[in-house]
């Protein structure tokens, strides 16, 4: 029997979160897969949680020694043990009150009842954490596995990783992406705000769902005089597929301090524990994220959500009105 329940970051965080608005993520039971949309998880369940080992599987793409020591800095929830991606047998760690933190690569689609066409696919690349609360061997021998689906923190494909990947593909647009990586939030900066803010939620057994949205006007008002930084790399999401347009286009529509910054220097002032507040796009499905983080927390001020790809004049108005 597998039974889900979700903390949705996308992030950005999520993800969110998480299944987390952490970062872009929600804490909650999922209601699909195709949205982060969640619903309760009950205050017995965050306690079950906290009792289970959690095994950190770290992938092969981000260094062990590295991710050991950032992740063992901000993680207080529960035990946590290291294994590295190349050690982990699935079905060694399939034991009753482990929990399981990895990368999962997954295509989802929809399909036609009638035809069973694809209508509509998306892929997702994140950490989930999910949790074993019961296994049990069958007659058979194999085992039947009750999961808990935690949290998942999603990171946002690239639009150059999603161009080359589609039909349209043509060489001679690529040059106006410049070099961007596969994820535009897979660094060890904005890993580390997303477990800060996973392990400060579940610690605290908060809610937390993108559909509400985040306000928080106090610290917003003090980007009046505060600069907002700004990952370079947004301009792209501003300006699609179209010649790069000067930034001013849309980011100008913001009325205080800002600076645009390379995805390299924001991730290094975040790692060396400095506080200030950033700006950060997340994409799920046909559903845009825009937020505001605290680079010392992992604390989103500011979270919306809408459907639609690139961030328009009308995202950073409604930003403004809050900070005045």
């Amino acid at each position: 029997m597998k039974k889900y329940f979700s903390l949705i970051l996308v992030l950005l965080f999520t993800t969110f979160i998480f299944d987390t608005a952490i970062a872009q993520g929600s804490i909650g039971s999922s209601v699909s897969p195709t949205n982060l949309y969640v619903t309760k998880i009950k205050e017995s369940e965050f306690d079950y949680l906290k009792n289970t080992t959690t095994y950190f599987i770290v992938p092969k793409v981000l260094d062990y020694d590295k991710i050991k020591d950032l992740i063992s800095s901000i993680w207080t929830f529960n035990d946590m043990v290291f294994i590295p991606q190349e050690d982990y047998n699935e079905d060694v760690y399939m034991v009753a009150n482990n929990s399981i933190i990895k990368i999962d690569e997954t295509r989802y689609s929809l399909q036609k009842s009638s035809t069973g066409s694809t209508v509509n696919s998306w892929f997702a690349y994140k950490f989930e954490m999910i949790s074993y609360p019961s296994v049990r061997i069958t007659k058979k021998g194999k085992k039947d596995e009750e999961i808990f689906r935690v949290a998942d923190i999603f990171f946002t494909e690239s639009l150059l990783k999603k161009y080359k990947s589609s039909m349209f593909y043509s060489k001679s647009k690529v040059k106006f992406f410049g070099d961007e990586p596969d994820y535009y939030n897979f660094d060890y900066g904005y890993i580390k705000n997303y477990f800060q803010i996973l392990n400060d939620k579940l610690n605290k057994k908060e809610m937390l769902n993108v559909r509400d949205g985040i306000e928080n006007t106090e610290k917003l008002k003090k980007l009046k005089d505060q600069k907002l930084y700004v990952p370079e790399w947004m301009i792209n999401v501003i300006t699609g597929l179209n010649k790069p347009r000067e930034h001013n286009d849309i980011l100008t529509k913001y009325e205080h301090p800002y600076e645009l910054i390379s995805s390299k220097s924001l991730n290094d002032k975040i790692l060396s524990g400095e506080k200030f507040y950033y700006l950060m796009y997340s994409q799920f499905n046909e559903y845009k994220l825009l937020s505001v983080t605290d680079s010392a927390t992992g604390e989103m001020i500011y979270l919306v959500e809408h459907k639609g790809y690139k961030i328009k004049k009308s995202d950073i108005k409604d930003l403004n009105k809050l900070i005045k």
